[in-house]
């Protein structure tokens, strides 16, 4: 199923398969380092692109964080 696209204030959930299991224990250990699972999803993310992407691979993921932040800043505490 593609991902839909989005309006202009939403982020699109992205789908993909990972036992359920996996998934748990990666929230768990998330947790306790008091990181949201999406963020440490994203950072990982930025990490094989900083070592792995083109320039231009690294401009566009630079330009999606800062995109993510500002929407993480409009954000209203505890929502």
């Amino acid at each position: 199923m593609p991902t839909p696209e989005p309006d202009d204030d939403v982020t699109p959930v992205q789908r993909f398969r990972v036992p359920l299991a996996a998934w748990e224990t990666f929230g768990r250990v998330c947790r306790q380092q008091g990181i949201p699972r999406a963020r440490r999803l994203f950072d990982l993310m930025w990490g094989d692109v900083k070592r792995h992407g083109t320039e231009t691979d690294k401009a566009v993921f630079a330009a999606a964080d800062r995109e993510l932040k500002q929407r993480r800043s409009r954000k209203p505490a505890g929502g």
